[in-house]
């Protein structure tokens, strides 16, 4: 195969580069050149003269040396192309990272393919919409149907469009859904993901709301190339008890049933998240996660 281009300067070529990304059959939001220059700002390319396939390398900086991290809030990278990469493609790329780069993690994306004992792999909930919604609510689980119903008795509401910041601020003062608040930088990260989303289309923030009209429930969601992701999800007190995560989600299938989407939970540490999705009827993925070259 012939040597493939090191940009360090993404820079001069998100043009192509992007291009590639939204014309890939495997593109994801987190590979976008706008989403990494916020999670990743030193992160590089490297790409086929042709630039039909690209991989971008998520560099950062320790003690003046060059390492490759996976950045927070995206957690799938990996090789992109107008046609899936097949094994050998995989491989072409990992091998022309460059050498002198230290390797902490590095994860791919499901649809690159790699041999087994080089990996370690992580999980992705994957819900298909394409289904009429009442299909798709006859597998709903139990524990789901619960929560589902003290949402009604509680007469939630919901609207799909509330503020960036007034989503942070309801997730900073009031989250006990997640384990750990989110801190400042999380914060910070966030609310330029948030802002950036909304402004190319791809993200919208649903919230719930009790029968007094209080926010008690918050969902993000990142949209691109038909592929949903719940970035984050926040609940209070009151919206853990009576079901409001589950109430959002639901309302968001019942609004999106029939589309060519898939509603996902990509972080495998989110573990909470990524089971009430299950309870729903989806399935799981996973992706490759490298810690060597070699």
């Amino acid at each position: 195969m012939r040597p493939l281009i090191h940009i360090q300067d993404p820079a001069e070529s998100a043009g192509f580069y992007d291009k590639c990304i939204s014309a890939s059959p495997n593109g994801l939001v987190y590979a976008l050149s706008w989403y990494l220059d916020i999670v990743c700002p030193d992160w590089e390319i490297l790409s086929t003269e042709d630039q039909t396939s690209v991989m971008p390398l998520p560099v950062s900086r320790s003690f003046g040396r060059k390492i490759l991290k996976q950045p927070e809030f995206a957690w799938q990278l990996g090789v992109f192309s107008t046609r899936v990469p097949s094994p050998e493609v995989i491989r072409h790329f990992i091998r022309s990272i460059p050498s002198g780069y230290r390797f902490r993690k590095l994860c791919l994306n499901k649809f690159n393919v790699v041999a087994t004992n080089r990996a370690r792999f992580q999980n992705t909930a994957e819900l298909d919409l394409i289904r009429p919604y009442r299909q798709i609510r006859s597998r709903y689980g139990p524990a789901l149907k619960k929560s589902l119903e003290q949402a009604a008795s509680g007469k939630l509401s919901f609207v799909n469009n509330i503020s960036v910041h007034e989503m942070l601020m309801f997730a900073y003062k009031l989250d006990r859904f997640n384990r750990h608040r989110l801190n400042p930088h999380e914060i910070s990260i966030l609310r330029l993901i948030a802002t950036n989303a909304i402004r190319h289309r791809s993200g919208q923030i649903w919230a719930a709301y009790d029968y007094h009209n209080n926010l008690i429930a918050t969902v993000l969601f990142l949209i691109f190339r038909g592929r949903v992701s719940m970035l984050h999800a926040a609940a209070g007190s009151e919206g853990l008890a009576s079901g409001g995560i589950e109430y959002l989600i639901d309302r968001f299938i019942e609004t999106n049933a029939e589309e060519n989407l898939v509603l996902c939970v990509d972080n495998p540490s989110d573990r909470k998240l990524m089971d009430i999705l299950q309870g729903y009827g989806s399935g799981i993925s996973n992706f490759p996660c490298l810690r060597s070259i070699s």
